[in-house]
């Protein structure tokens, strides 16, 4: 958290999808889901965003979220990244990314 606070664009999608990550990871989903829904709100096309909200949804049971969610990375250009790998992996298995 220190680390996204010494950064400048506090509003920018990349410090709101780690921040999104950081409280999921927390077991506060409802919290990380406010933080992708911003970052995504600046950047439809923000991949990692969209897997990490994805995989929180997967975590939580809501299948069809999940799959909505991948679906959007396949078309924006998505599809073979690290992004839709590890959705479609928390699809699966029930479980996001550990890192």
């Amino acid at each position: 958290l220190r680390v996204l606070d010494a950064m400048a664009a506090q509003d920018g999608d990349r410090v709101l999808t780690y921040r999104g990550f950081l409280a999921r990871k927390a077991g506060r989903l409802d919290e990380g889901l406010v933080h992708y829904r911003a970052a995504l709100a600046r950047n439809p096309g923000n991949l990692l965003a969209r897997s990490y909200m994805g995989q929180g949804f997967a975590e939580a049971g809501n299948l069809p979220a999940a799959r909505a969610e991948l679906a959007a990375i396949r078309a924006r250009g998505g599809a073979g990244t690290r992004a839709e790998a590890a959705l479609a992996e928390a699809i699966r298995s029930g479980r996001g990314s550990s890192y």
